[in-house]
């Protein structure tokens, strides 16, 4: 009966440090960028200005980040969600650290991936990156095995140890806002092929030539990202899985900076109006994830247990604590 407790409380000890594992991974090349460039340079760049060389990150990376040090704090306060926030995580950094491995390899001197721009090392870079993805494996692995030993625990104390379901309401709308998005991401890749053609398309999925950071990645493969994402998160909002909320949440975590730097960048220039749906694809996924994150908050602070009355004599409900459910959901809920 003691055997399956440790197992889980060893693997959720495992959990945090391979979750900030990646989000150091991030956070350094971060950093290396404004201390080898400055701030206000790096700013430019993020929000699509001109910027000399060849830099590491891109607004892409704020979001990542977002999203991985989101899913940490998650983790430590044992929030509701916090085991999809981990997941989305995992799936976000393996889908956008996963181009740069191949940079690395396919990189040559007589055909140097990123024409003759100088910037980080690539080889840094892609290790780190591949280092990051593998964890992120593990990660996620290791997630899928807590929740399957919580199954057992609470099967063998015969007791019921349930993510809590979103609310309907606010799964609808996270799957309505993800639908959107997702006609946007497919319009976009199918718009871009048949104005370049298949084979320019599949090149610019590769990331060859289009790259403006050693991290970036080409837009047609954001947006095919995005597409696998928003789809999955639609699939689990629109059947109210327990997992939707950490789900819902990451993606706008990870869609929120993103879109503000672009936002930021378009403001500046007359590309504002100029690039209508750049715009108005931007404003949904940041006013959208905005409004996304604001239900779930009010959700959670419904949920959240009345403190008992000081005078009351009545003796507690017999039956599980809902906090202590909540903490067991924390991972579980994946």
């Amino acid at each position: 009966m003691n055997r399956p407790g440790v197992s889980i409380k060893q693997a959720r000890l495992a959990v945090g440090p391979l979750g900030a594992l990646l989000f150091a991974q991030t956070a350094f090349w971060l950093l290396y960028d404004v201390a080898d460039r400055g701030l206000p340079p790096m700013w430019s760049a993020w929000t699509n200005g001109p910027v000399s060389g060849l830099p590491a990150t891109t607004a892409l990376d704020l979001g990542l980040a977002a999203l991985q040090l989101g899913a940490v704090c998650g983790l430590l306060l044992r929030v509701r969600g916090a085991g999809g926030l981990l997941v989305t995580a995992c799936l976000t950094t393996v889908l956008f650290r996963a181009p740069v491995v191949w940079y690395m390899l396919l990189d040559s001197e007589s055909d140097p991936w990123f024409g003759g721009l100088t910037g980080p090392s690539l080889t840094g870079a892609g290790l780190s990156c591949l280092f990051t993805a593998l964890v992120a494996v593990a990660l996620g692995g290791l997630l899928f095995r807590v929740r399957e030993l919580e199954r057992e625990a609470a099967a063998q104390e015969e007791s019921r140890s349930a993510g809590i379901r979103p609310v309907k309401i606010t799964a609808s709308a996270s799957c309505t806002l993800l639908a959107v998005l997702n006609v946007f991401y497919v319009c976009r890749n199918v718009l871009t092929a048949v104005q370049v053609g298949p084979d320019a398309l599949a090149h610019l999925l590769a990331g060859r030539g289009a790259g403006r950071a050693v991290l970036g990645v080409s837009s047609p493969w954001q947006w095919a990202c995005l597409t696998v994402l928003c789809g999955v998160g639609m699939v689990l909002a629109a059947k109210r899985r327990p997992s939707a909320t950490g789900f819902s949440v990451g993606l706008a975590l990870f869609m929120m900076p993103i879109a503000f730097t672009k936002l930021w960048g378009l403001a500046g220039t007359s590309a504002l109006s100029a690039s209508p749906l750049n715009t108005v694809q931007s404003f949904l996924e940041l006013a959208g994830s905005a409004a996304v994150v604001s239900l779930i908050v009010a959700d959670v602070r419904r949920d959240r247990p009345a403190p008992p009355a000081p005078l009351d004599p009545t003796p507690a409900a017999t039956g599980a604590d809902p906090g202590a459910q909540r903490v067991d959901a924390a991972t579980s809920d994946a």
